[in-house]
């Protein structure tokens, strides 16, 4: 089925990198997408259960905010079993979960090669991983606080709806309904 795959490339866009079992959004098949990297886009090909393409959607490198000559595609551990590659476009942050981090490492290597013509060496990036994990600690920690005080979030999200990939916007925490497809979203 891979091989009937149509990713409607443009005419000067070219693969650079695919991997499989990629994480996105949440539901039961969260590792089972395919993630493709062009000298044009990060591509997801949404997969079901028995590999069927559910849906295809490209995140353009051109929107990757670059920040002092560098890439702003980052490594994350939101939890004990994945790491995240997490990348930083104008129009929000987009994570994808992998199973080892010496891939997440090579694909920010290979983004920042595409977007900014130079390569990223590991090291450069080791400390985020520990800061990203200190932070997140401390906002669960304020968060935690907040809630027991009967203290509403007002902080404002943006994310993609898990279904059809539609810009959803909204307060954090809020479930809302996707007005493309109908799915029901908490941002």
């Amino acid at each position: 089925m891979e091989d009937q795959l149509n990713l409607n490339l443009n005419p000067d866009e070219a693969v650079v990198d695919r991997i499989g079992k990629v994480g996105y959004g949440g539901g039961i098949l969260q590792g089972n997408n395919q993630l493709i990297l062009t000298n044009q886009n990060v591509i997801l090909v949404k997969k079901g259960l028995l590999g069927d393409v559910q849906g295809v959607v490209k995140f353009p490198l051109s929107d990757l905010r670059v920040v002092n000559d560098e890439a702003q595609a980052r490594l994350g551990k939101p939890d004990n079993m994945t790491y995240t590659l997490d990348l930083y476009f104008n129009s929000g942050v987009e994570s994808f979960r992998f199973e080892w981090e010496s891939d997440v490492k090579k694909w920010i290597s290979e983004i920042s090669e595409v977007v900014t013509g130079k390569k990223v060496e590991s090291d450069d990036f080791a400390w985020v991983g520990e800061t990203l994990a200190m932070a997140e600690s401390v906002t669960n920690t304020i968060n935690g606080l907040k809630s027991s005080l009967g203290i509403k979030s007002t902080e404002k999200v943006s994310m993609r709806c898990p279904s059809c990939g539609a810009s959803l916007t909204g307060i954090k925490g809020e479930t809302i309904q996707c007005p493309y497809c109908g799915s029901s979203v908490t941002l």
